[in-house]
């Protein structure tokens, strides 16, 4: 079985959310969000909502001989940090900001959630086996200009 890449996990992670629509406070349609992936990502926000999805961190374990093995074949382990940005609004008013980040929010946790009831493999990929994420409320300072914005910590665990 071919190794999965860190490009493939990047842009199967970013492909997922091109498919999330939220409904923006004081708007009566809802819209898709502006997705960049990794080599995707441009200098300055054009359209918000806008998610950038990037590789963090790589901790990958050594083969062994005793872990997930099946005829003294060694299985290789690696834990992939995926930091996925929601720029929600320009900062302005926090009420506001706080509105939009919380609608982009959500959105971004309703399709890792599919993700997480899909059967295996997640996100399409035979190597991932398990994920679990965290999201913070962030203010983001980008070219100079604040955003209001949420930022996702993906953990997935690979095999």
């Amino acid at each position: 079985m071919p190794r999965v890449t860190l490009p493939d996990i990047v842009d199967a992670v970013a492909d997922k959310l091109r498919t999330a629509t939220v409904l923006m406070p004081g708007e009566l349609v809802a819209r898709a969000f502006t997705v960049q992936s990794y080599d995707e990502l441009t200098e300055a926000i054009q359209d918000l909502p806008t998610i950038q999805v990037y590789p963090e961190v790589e901790t990958v374990d050594v083969n062994g001989t005793t872990d997930r093995t099946t005829l003294k074949v060694g299985t290789q382990h690696a834990q992939v940090i995926i930091t996925i940005r929601t720029f929600a609004r320009q900062r302005s008013h926090l009420a506001d900001d706080m509105a939009a980040a919380v609608v982009c929010w959500d959105a971004v946790d309703v399709v890792l959630e599919d993700v997480s009831t899909d059967c295996l493999p997640f996100f399409d990929l035979t190597g991932i086996r398990a994920f679990n994420w965290t999201a913070t409320f962030t203010p983001f300072t980008y070219a100079n200009v604040t955003y209001a914005g949420v930022e996702h910590v993906l953990t997935l665990e690979v095999y």
